[in-house]
């Protein structure tokens, strides 16, 4: 089985590096073709487009490197099938399950190399991407990763802070509003300033230039002016996280830790949870994609490429379009992020199961 094997193995990598480069190049392209049009708005240059479709191909190659190795993984078959050797290995003793092996250990590589280059190498790429984009391409919007405006945040069952622009990088909030509210709910006291900043030194926020008003009852208030007054924010900068920015510019990391200030600040964390587990899926994603077009090829009697790319393509956007609508109802709340990033594994993978025991493979 180790010659046979290393054969399989081969004839995998042909038509999946071919596959990649096409579905690369058609997808690059366009995209690059679609920000031409921004040429002629007076700042935009032909190399800032360049260099902005060069920064965002790895983001689009983890995109197609699922379909080119189901690409791969039915034209192998269907090439044993049709030129008489899948008949001959089955007769000479090797069960479907041990020539599917070889070709599953090569997806099971692509699906490793797919995830390490969406955790280590897409997330830097597309954060300059998008700074290039909005700086020298398509001016109008500020692009700040650790910046966002109109900022709510939970800080204790009584506290709520209110921030107008939020610069995490800069350890800066600018008009700032913290209350503190009774058992009844109804406001007790009210911290307003213009600014509130980090101090390294101190390892603590403050607020600067601003007012305390504390409320008698609910129409009498006194005010206490102050110039540097000691937040209630425990969390350092690093900790926290504001930004509204996509998920593909963030690691695993980073969006575990925009999930966990979200649940230390009563903030919803639907969307990134349901993100976080949707990359995590990803490999076993690809893995039963492949598997469940497999049985596919050993139907076809005869090679046929265009059949094979239009059994990819159909298989990739069912499994796409399912994909997205479970994850849109994850982040909407509709149901639990984990069952919205598995959910399409789990689903397909019942399939795989009664359709390798169908075929009796």
């Amino acid at each position: 089985m180790g010659y046979l094997a290393r054969y399989i193995s081969k004839k995998f990598w042909g038509p999946f590096f071919f596959a990649l480069g096409v579905f690369a190049a058609l997808v690059v392209l366009g995209d690059t073709f679609e920000k031409l049009k921004n040429l002629n708005n007076g700042y935009a240059t032909l190399g800032a487009i360049l260099t902005y479709s060069l920064l965002s191909f790895p983001n689009w190659l983890t995109t197609i490197m699922p379909v080119a190795c189901l690409l791969a993984a039915i034209s192998v078959i269907s090439e044993m099938v049709a030129n008489g050797e899948w008949t001959a290995c089955v007769a000479g003793g090797f069960a479907p399950r041990q020539l599917f092996k070889p070709v599953i250990v090569c997806i099971i590589i692509v699906a490793a190399a797919t995830m390490l280059i969406q955790e280590f190498i897409v997330p830097p790429l597309n954060v300059k991407a998008a700074d290039l984009y909005y700086t020298h391409i398509k001016r109008g919007i500020i692009f700040n990763l650790n910046a966002e405006s109109d900022v709510t945040i939970k800080l204790s069952s009584d506290q709520m802070l209110y921030a107008k622009w939020v610069d995490l990088s800069q350890g800066l909030m600018t008009d700032v509003s913290v209350d503190t509210y009774n058992a009844e709910g109804d406001i007790v006291s009210q911290v307003v300033a213009k600014q509130m900043v980090w101090d390294k030194e101190q390892n603590a926020w403050f607020f600067k230039d601003g007012l305390t008003r504390t409320f008698a009852d609910k129409t009498i208030a006194q005010d206490e002016n102050f110039e540097i007054a000691p937040s209630p924010v425990t969390l350092s900068p690093k900790e926290m996280s504001v930004s509204k920015t996509d998920s593909n510019m963030m690691s695993l990391r980073e969006l575990s830790r925009r999930i966990s200030f979200f649940k230390r600040t009563g903030l919803s964390s639907y969307v990134a949870e349901t993100e976080r587990q949707g990359k995590l899926a990803t490999p076993f994603v690809t893995l039963i994609m492949c598997l469940l077009g497999m049985p596919f090829a050993i139907s076809m009697r005869r090679k046929s490429k265009i059949l094979n790319i239009i059994a990819s393509m159909v298989i990739a956007f069912t499994f796409w379009w399912l994909i997205n609508m479970i994850t849109s109802l994850g982040q909407n709340g509709y149901i639990n992020p984990f069952l919205a990033g598995w959910g399409p594994v789990l689903i397909f993978g019942t399939l795989v199961f009664f359709e390798f025991k169908w075929l009796k493979l």
